[in-house]
């Protein structure tokens, strides 16, 4: 099972705009930083934030512009998808690019998890907005096996019935005309059953944060359910085609990047550039020391942008107990506001009963806690429901 939160290297699944924010802060964060630094990665993305395949096409433009500035030799701070995109296009342009990850795995946010002989992904999952997903294009390149989810078609297990067009139109229409300074509880307010039931599920467990952090106008960012499919043998099999040919050092965290008029310092060893894919939750921690600092117009894009989280776990059962239905997607609402979780039939993958789990709002304080055992007792608790 995941522990994103935990993770000090993550600190959260994505990025999401948080009140008084736009997608203007995403583009503002990823603008280059003189002829020598820029920060790349989904954070980065105003269309495709939070997403793999946007973290994918932002790795690539950042190594595009250190190979048109000319730059020989670049660092990568992140083996992430935009971290391995980056080098990728860089070693390709002719460019010497190495990267530096903390962890001692490659895949950032993705991360594969060995049960019974199959993987299974903790982080990244879908192929999002498929049709137009380069990450998609490889896939199908390298004849990986993907699966269709239907996120528009749930069984419901608990909470009553699914979500009407009545209910997301009104609350697109509260949302779109609310101050920009709002939050989504802001706009949402005064609140009725149907209205929690679908910020639950379409807002909270696609942000991952309390809806009072969120903006009204922005945080509600669109692209998941666009023709999403997953890879059955996880993601792990696009990062190490990614990887292939690539210089990667691994236990090899980043603490300051200096900026100096001949080229960066990182950790003391010299570059040309660096491109630094890291999670913002990260830069906003100030794990890295930036010198000099950041300039005041990436800073203040950075505080209006926060991580969300959303915790994963994988079960497997010697048969399948649960309702077979047609889409292989299960909704569970909590007896508490916030309270929600969403799970995927995966037994697809290689015929053996599975279960994927993901959960956020208040429930992570109490399914989220104590061994791994206690957090799958829990979560499998929260699915058999009373």
């Amino acid at each position: 099972m995941s522990r994103w939160g935990d993770d000090p290297w993550s600190r959260g699944c994505w990025s999401v705009i948080g009140r008084g924010g736009t997608p203007a802060d995403r583009v503002t964060l990823g603008a280059p930083v003189g002829g020598r630094l820029r920060i790349a990665g989904e954070a980065t993305h105003p269309d495709r934030a939070g997403m793999a395949h946007g973290a994918y096409e932002k790795g690539a433009e950042a190594a595009a512009w250190a190979a048109d500035l000319g730059h020989r030799r670049v660092v990568v701070i992140g083996a992430g998808m935009a971290g391995l995109a980056a080098a990728r296009h860089l070693t390709r342009l002719g460019v010497h690019a190495e990267i530096w990850e903390a962890r001692d795995r490659l895949g950032g946010r993705t991360a594969g998890a060995d049960l019974d002989g199959f993987t299974f992904d903790l982080g990244a999952n879908w192929l999002q907005q498929y049709a137009e997903n380069p990450l998609a294009r490889i896939a199908e390149r390298l004849g990986l096996r993907t699966v269709a989810t239907d996120f528009t078609d749930p069984l419901m297990l608990s909470g009553g019935a699914a979500n009407s067009a009545g209910v997301a139109s009104e609350v697109q229409r509260r949302l779109a005309v609310a101050p920009l300074d709002a939050s989504v509880e802001d706009a949402l307010a005064p609140w009725t059953p149907e209205l929690r039931r679908f910020a639950d599920a379409e807002i909270v467990m696609d942000s991952g944060v309390p809806l009072s952090w969120l903006s009204a106008r922005h945080g509600f960012e669109p692209g998941v359910g666009e023709g999403d499919r997953w890879i059955a043998g996880s993601y792990r099999l696009l990062v190490d085609h990614l990887a292939r040919g690539i210089t990667v050092r691994l236990s090899r965290p980043v603490d300051t990047i200096q900026t100096q008029a001949d080229g960066v310092r990182v950790n003391g060893a010299h570059f040309d550039a660096a491109i630094v894919t890291v999670p913002v939750s990260v830069l906003r921690a100030g794990v890295i020391t930036f010198d000099p600092p950041l300039p005041d117009g990436q800073l203040s894009a950075l505080s209006r942008l926060v991580m969300g989280r959303v915790e994963k776990v994988v079960l497997r059962f010697h048969e399948h107990f649960w309702p077979a239905y047609r889409s292989g997607y299960y909704r569970v609402h909590g007896p508490s506001d916030g309270d929600i979780c969403e799970w995927l039939d995966a037994t697809a993958a290689d015929g053996t009963p599975t279960l994927v789990g993901l959960f956020a709002g208040p429930w992570l304080d109490t399914v989220w806690a104590g061994s791994d055992a206690e957090v799958a007792e829990r979560a499998l608790a929260v699915f058999r429901g009373p």
